[in-house]
């Protein structure tokens, strides 16, 4: 099985990388006309077509080709893939409109809400909760909404934090491979084949992007790029039984910035509707910070949550996962007030 995926990672890069030129030619243009926007030149985006290209045919290509997936996945498994294609595609639509023609966030907020809502109810609702030898099980109806909220928020962060090249896309491959890793180890091949296909997708958009930019995955590419994530992680969880704890251990950075950011604006009085540039990664960028040392830096603290998940998830107590997540969540607030105070004395992030 592992030569099977390893031809269905070639394939999602390979075809993700051709389409990705293609819309070099004839996607649409992000011009820079914010002050939010870190480009000076009109520069195509919709790299999330490509992106949804290569998974897609990667995905073809494995279940056409390898008869080790149709002897070794079961029918839920297939049937959680379907579920996740039929949410991550109309949102990927979405974000190409988007694009293309500003949609309002008042249209997306109801969208997006609605499509979380729905893949939690089909992809299985999470309820139980253990850390050690304390389970809280939630009411069905307080579980899934909190599913939804996890596919909702993931989503938008990753379209929150793709503002420097290869940051966020990059950021969400490294953690679709230690996914992977996890999913494997638990004999969840789907789970694996989600997170491997979608990193070669994303590895084959990353070469028109990072670090020249040449073409940016635009809201296309950051919401289906999100939804993987957050889907591939229900897939786990529902056919490893992976503590629900570690799946934001492994998006850690992107959710620490974006929330801890959003926690920032609002503790100033601050629309969370308009655009703007205080997040972490912005705040780099203003202090002269290059985009290819950004995206270094985050996909190394990435790698490293990767690894924090992977070793978490080896403790059968389920004690692991909780005291790795608080400890971090303690260590990024600690990061998140140190860089801001900084930036606000150098005059470079507004009191």
């Amino acid at each position: 099985m592992i030569l099977d995926l390893a031809l269905v990672v070639a394939t999602a890069f390979a075809a993700s990388l051709v389409v990705c030129l293609a819309m070099i030619w004839i996607g649409p243009v992000d011009a820079p006309n914010e002050d939010r926007k870190a480009h000076r030149a009109p520069t195509p985006t919709s790299g999330g077509i490509g992106i949804g290209a290569g998974y897609g045919v990667g995905m073809i290509v494995l279940s056409l080709f390898s008869i080790e997936w149709r002897h070794e996945v079961s029918p839920q498994g297939v049937a959680m893939l379907w579920v996740s294609a039929l949410f991550a595609y109309p949102l990927l639509l979405v974000g190409f409109v988007d694009d293309a023609r500003r949609l309002s966030a008042e249209f997306k907020f109801a969208v997006y809400s609605v499509l979380a809502l729905a893949a939690a109810w089909l992809m299985g609702v999470v309820i139980e909760f253990r850390v050690g030898d304390f389970v809280l099980e939630l009411p069905f109806i307080v579980g899934l909404i909190g599913t939804a909220l996890w596919v909702f928020t993931l989503i938008n962060v990753v379209n929150f934090m793709d503002g420097a090249n290869g940051m966020a896309m990059g950021s969400v491959a490294v953690g679709l491979v230690a996914l992977s890793v996890i999913a494997l180890e638990g004999n969840s091949i789907g789970g694996g084949a989600i997170s491997l296909c979608g990193a070669g997708a994303l590895a084959g958009f990353l070469i028109w992007n990072f670090p020249s930019g040449r073409l940016f995955a635009g809201d296309s590419g950051a919401l289906f790029a999100g939804s993987l994530a957050a889907f591939g992680c229900l897939i786990v969880i529902a056919r490893t039984g992976m503590s629900p704890m570690i799946a934001p251990i492994l998006f850690f950075p992107l959710l620490a910035d974006a929330l801890l950011t959003l926690l920032y604006r609002v503790r100033r009085g601050r629309s969370l509707l308009v655009g703007h540039t205080e997040h972490i990664y912005q705040i780099a960028l203003r202090a002269g910070w290059s985009h290819a040392r950004i995206s270094l830096v985050y996909w190394f603290t990435m790698a490293a949550c990767g690894a924090v998940g992977w070793w978490a998830s080896q403790d059968e107590t389920n004690v692991a996962p909780a005291a790795c997540l608080a400890v971090l969540i303690v260590c990024a607030i600690a990061l998140d007030v140190t860089v801001r105070r900084q930036a606000e004395g150098a005059g470079i992030l507004k009191r």
